[in-house]
């Protein structure tokens, strides 16, 4: 907020730019975009305002500034410059000196001596009054359009200038139809903007900014985003809701919807029954992406054969309604007829075309990267004890890629359904039940908050898949930079994490790591180095990431760097959070601070304890408690950090009464190396 002071005149301001439809993916952002922009020009010229408030719809980007100042704020411009050493010379200004004054538009009569700490430096003060807001906004607005950054920009007509799409009128308007003078690119501004494209005129004439939304509305366009998304909704409820139906809001294509009409209204249509042979996900798809319809279920819960439209308009249409009915049929043909032609085949053979299919050059076909993915997965099945299951894993993982050369996912508009066709596909085949989930599964998470596999078989592909990519990008040059992941490695990494967290894997990453690298590396040329080394590091990164969610990062740090195994750590993690909602922890972690910092800087690393040189009890039952600690090293963590805790006074109590830096060499180095002792047992189990 950048209120304006009290007896300041205040005006109202509208901005409009007018467009040829604008993509969808861009209007929200040029609103954004124009908003921030201007509030920035706006604060940077000292004008102030109360508030900007922004709207847009696919045929305009409009901002209204609230309360604008008529003029800038005056300003007291103090420039503070050289030492009075370096200005002047035998009373003379010097060449620094001129040039200072010079820059500030000044002469040496203006000159003034300011101290501070640092000495005597010269300085000019000089008053700058205010301009004319009117003076300043055109060139705040020029900048503003300049400034929206598009990845697609485009020339129209005989203009230099390009931008996402021609730009057709500007509104620049003050309170009480006070037009801004304003001219870019030939265009000028004005107080007229346009309706709703057929249905409203293309010349409506506005007096008052404040009255922009309400003159809109009644020449149907709803240039709110959130009032239109409300719209759409109560729509669909009104008109398409009935009989039992409910659509299936997907939440991406309501945000596209919502930019891509300035008016909407739901149109109900109907396809042919027989389509809903076809698996539901493929109909979604194809209703959705390609169509921009909402699919309907019906009151058992069912895909229906009914979908929602959203009309650009204000009111039903049988001819929109057939017409759009007439456009999904051939979508749908065409996807039933790929879908029949894929189950012709032996769904098991497509693993052989794979080794047509190049995934990278470096790190070969898919069918190449399939086998480095069987021998990872042989690994874990190994290392997890899962004999039992070896048949089913093995077969996922040579299934999990078949449909990358179905017909199907071969269309460009089906690719997100790779993994879900396969599952489709092995199960119409007669494979396993559990092979069949676990080639959608292997997949999964496919992003943030995504559900996780709930078959082993998926969970163990998924992590041999993943972990040959992220060991393949690093082994060729192609590890994440902070500005790019082609590979997705992060969210693979993560998605690993997750999975083995989740089905509670519990195997050391390091090992894993250590083995996909053996693997690829027997398989392909390796270009980088330290690809173990950078891989390490990279997961703990992704596995601090994906604990933090649950643990403080102290709580991590105290164990990262100790477990390898993920599902080991989490346990740990767990009973270190509960114990450190215990008023003893802290008491405890300052102690064990204090006994690493008293032995830190000691050459003699010796743990070696002659009980025959101890003067106290102390030192004895320090002994006794380090010894202790280290028996049961091995065993639970819960009752290692529990036996830390309830004997944390037997530390404090050696502090307490035993002197470490005495005199007598032999003492102070025998006392030196007890606390050694402790502190290599503690190492082992808990970094400090």
């Amino acid at each position: 907020m950048n209120r304006v002071p009290k007896g300041v005149k205040k005006l109202n301001f509208l901005f409009e730019i007018g467009l040829e439809e604008l993509p969808a993916q861009y209007v929200d952002k040029a609103e954004k975009d124009l908003k921030k922009i201007i509030e920035n020009e706006l604060k940077s010229e000292r004008i102030k305002f109360s508030e900007i408030e922004s709207f847009s719809t696919p045929r305009r980007v409009t901002a209204i500034i609230k309360d604008l100042a008529e003029k800038q704020d005056d300003l007291d411009k103090k420039s503070v410059g050289p030492s009075v050493e370096i200005t002047y010379k035998d009373g003379q200004l010097t060449k620094a000196g001129e040039g200072f004054v010079r820059s500030q538009g000044a002469t040496a009569d203006d000159i003034k001596i300011i101290e501070n700490e640092k000495g005597k430096y010269i300085s000019i003060e000089k008053f700058i009054a205010g301009k004319d807001t009117r003076e300043i906004l055109p060139e705040i607005l020029k900048n503003a359009i300049k400034k929206i950054e598009f990845e697609k920009s485009m020339k129209w007509a005989d203009r230099t200038f390009r931008f996402v799409r021609p730009i057709k009128w500007f509104v620049t308007l003050f309170d009480n139809g006070e037009i801004l003078p304003f001219e870019f690119e030939g265009l000028k501004g004005g107080n007229k903007t346009r309706g709703m494209r057929y249905f409203a005129s293309q010349d409506i004439e506005i007096n008052n900014p404040l009255d922009y939304e309400k003159i809109l509305l009644e020449n149907f366009v709803i240039v709110d985003g959130e009032k239109r998304r409300e719209e759409i909704l109560k729509s669909i409820r009104e008109n398409g809701e009935n009989d039992g139906d409910t659509a299936i809001i997907n939440k991406y294509l309501l945000d596209e919807v919502v930019n891509v009409v300035e008016y909407p209204y739901a149109i109900k249509g109907e396809f042919n029954k027989d389509y809903l042979q076809l698996p539901e996900d493929i109909i979604t798809i194809t209703l959705e992406t390609h169509q921009r319809y909402f699919p309907v279920k019906d009151k058992d819960g069912k895909l229906s054969n009914k979908f929602i439209v959203i009309r650009n308009a204000p009111e039903y249409s049988e001819t929109v309604k057939k017409g759009n009915e007439k456009v999904v049929e051939p979508r749908l043909a065409d996807a039933k007829f790929f879908f029949d032609e894929d189950l012709k085949g032996k769904f098991a053979d497509n693993v052989e075309k794979l080794k047509e299919v190049t995934f990278q050059k470096d790190m070969g076909t898919i069918f190449e990267k399939v086998k480095r993915s069987e021998k990872i997965a042989e690994y874990l099945i190994s290392e997890l004890n899962l004999t039992d299951k070896k048949e089913n894993i093995i077969r996922t993982v040579d299934l999990a890629k078949a449909d990358l050369v179905s017909n199907v996912i071969g269309e460009k508009e089906f690719t997100k359904l790779q993994g879900f066709m396969g599952s489709v596909y092995a199960q119409k085949q007669g494979e396993d039940k559990d092979v069949a989930l676990g080639i959608f599964e292997h997949y999964l998470p496919r992003y943030q908050g995504d559900k996780l596999p709930t078959t082993v078989e998926g969970a163990i592909a998924g992590i041999a898949d993943k972990m040959d990519t992220i060991i393949g990008c690093f082994a060729v040059g192609l590890k994440p930079t902070s500005s790019k992941d082609p590979y997705a490695l992060r969210r693979a990494t993560q998605g690993i994490i997750q999975v083995v967290l989740n089905s509670k894997l519990s195997f050391d990453y390091k090992e894993l790591i250590e083995k996909a690298y053996e693997i690829f590396s027997a398989d392909k040329k390796v270009l980088e180095k330290n690809v173990v080394k950078d891989v390490t590091e990279f997961f703990k990164q992704r596995i601090i990431n994906v604990l933090s969610e649950k643990y403080k990062k102290d709580l991590i740090n105290y164990e990262i760097n100790l477990e390898s195994n993920v599902v080991e750590l989490d346990k740990k993690l767990s009973e270190l959070l509960k114990l450190s909602q215990t008023e003893n922890f802290e008491i405890l972690i300052n102690l064990l601070k204090r006994v690493k910092n008293i032995v830190k800087d000691e050459k003699n690393t010796t743990t070696d304890v002659i009980s025959e040189l101890f003067e106290s009890k102390e030192e004895k039952a320090l002994l006794d408690f380090s010894n202790k600690l280290e028996s049961i090293e091995d065993k639970d963590f819960s009752s290692y950090i529990e036996e830390l805790l309830n004997n944390a006074d037997t530390i404090n109590q050696f502090f307490d009464n035993v002197i470490i830096n005495v005199d007598n060499e032999k003492l102070r180095s025998n006392r030196i190396a007890l606390l050694k002792k402790l502190e290599l047992s503690i190492d082992k189990m808990i970094n400090i």
